[in-house]
């Protein structure tokens, strides 16, 4: 695939930490002046002594402060972003783009499918605003003229990239516009070839914090330095993006999450877990789930289907812990939502896991053995 000087098409949007702060407490402040100054207002229309002129010069402050950091940090207009194709962003040989129909079923699949008990497949990413969520990953393309922050790893900082990382302006991070669940900065650089993301990123007046951070080379099979994701996997070349499907095709594993995992258990690809499952039978982090060749897909809209047939030729990688049965792809205006929700139709139990043993090349590598 080649690209064109790929673009977002996105929002101007507000970062986490001081700009959301203040655009609320604007709000908060403006309110609360114009209930205070309404009740001045009621007394003296009522012809009761206001006293001294105290609680009403409180009462315009309150409203000048908040009119003006209302105004200053006033949500810009939101609309969900379109993003670009991106190219394969591993080496051929990584484990993303092997298909996994050759490999066997695992020993323990039955057990590990049946402790799901169930659980429908849906898609944790959408094409529109929902309880003021964009629901998926965006990303960001970065370049040698992008801004680069130090930002202060706050949760897992000793075993992070310790940065410095390259952050755009506007900077579209998980959760936008009001900024809920693991609020991931993903920057890719096309030219360098070279990948960062951030967890629970924010900025507090231009000091840059988040929970943890990693990098990954384009060019390489080794894992990231750092991570941010339980499985401690590159998180982009797992991930669904429009453009793939709207191509007709997606060519590599996805990354899904499950609500039932085992805790401290994880077996390769993954490099750690973080499940809190209390069914002995649930399946580790990094278990390779793989839609069976006979699952019934005539019911799925046209974009579920894509997301389907790339479940049953490449998989479908445990990586994280979270509700529900879901699978990662980016936020993109595009997206049909009433199309992706008929994935519900498939359910764990369509699936079976695979035994990957026979083609590691190392525990610590992302290389695979190929067909």
């Amino acid at each position: 695939m080649t690209l064109q000087d790929p673009q977002i098409d996105g929002p101007q949007v507000l970062i986490p930490g001081s700009e959301f702060l203040l655009s609320g407490l604007g709000r908060i402040l403006l309110l609360i002046g114009l209930i205070i100054l309404g009740v001045l207002l009621l007394l003296a229309f009522r012809r009761k002594k206001l006293g001294r002129k105290v609680p009403l010069v409180c009462a315009s402050t309150l409203l000048l402060i908040g009119l003006v950091l209302a105004v200053a940090y006033r949500p810009p207009p939101f609309f969900v972003p379109e993003f670009p194709a991106l190219p394969r962003l591993l080496p051929a040989e990584s484990l993303f783009y092997r298909p996994v129909t050759d490999l066997p079923v695992a020993a323990q699949s039955d057990q590990w499918i049946a402790s799901q008990q169930g659980l429908e497949l849906s898609a944790g990413f959408r094409g529109t605003v929902t309880d003021g969520v964009a629901f998926g990953l965006p990303f960001n393309l970065v370049d040698a003229q992008t801004a680069v922050k130090s930002v202060e790893l706050t949760q897992y900082p000793a075993a992070s990239f310790a940065g410095p990382y390259p952050i755009t302006d506007p900077a579209y991070i998980e959760g936008m516009p009001t900024y809920h669940f693991d609020q991931h900065y993903l920057a890719v650089d096309l030219q360098k070839r070279q990948a960062w993301e951030l967890i629970a990123i924010r900025s507090w007046f231009g000091h840059w914090q988040a929970g943890a951070g990693a990098t990954w080379s384009m060019n390489s099979l080794e894992y990231p330095t750092g991570s941010t994701i339980a499985a401690r996997m590159p998180l982009l070349p797992g991930t669904i993006t429009f453009a793939e499907v709207e191509a007709g095709q997606i060519e590599h594993a996805i990354l899904g999450s499950t609500a039932i995992s085992a805790p401290g258990k994880f077996l390769w690809p993954a490099r750690g877990g973080d499940g809190v499952s209390a069914d002995p039978n649930a399946p580790p982090m990094g278990a390779w789930l793989r839609l069976k060749a006979d699952a019934d897909l005539s019911g799925l809209g046209p974009q579920a289907k894509i997301v389907a047939l790339a479940s049953q030729k490449y998989g479908v990688i445990l990586s994280d812990t979270g509700p529900g049965f879901k699978l990662r792809g980016t936020v993109d205006g595009r997206w049909n939502d009433t199309d992706l929700a008929s994935l519900g139709q498939l359910t764990a139990s369509d699936f079976e896991v695979v035994d990957t043993s026979s083609v590691i090349v190392s525990k610590d590598s992302l290389a695979i053995k190929q067909p």
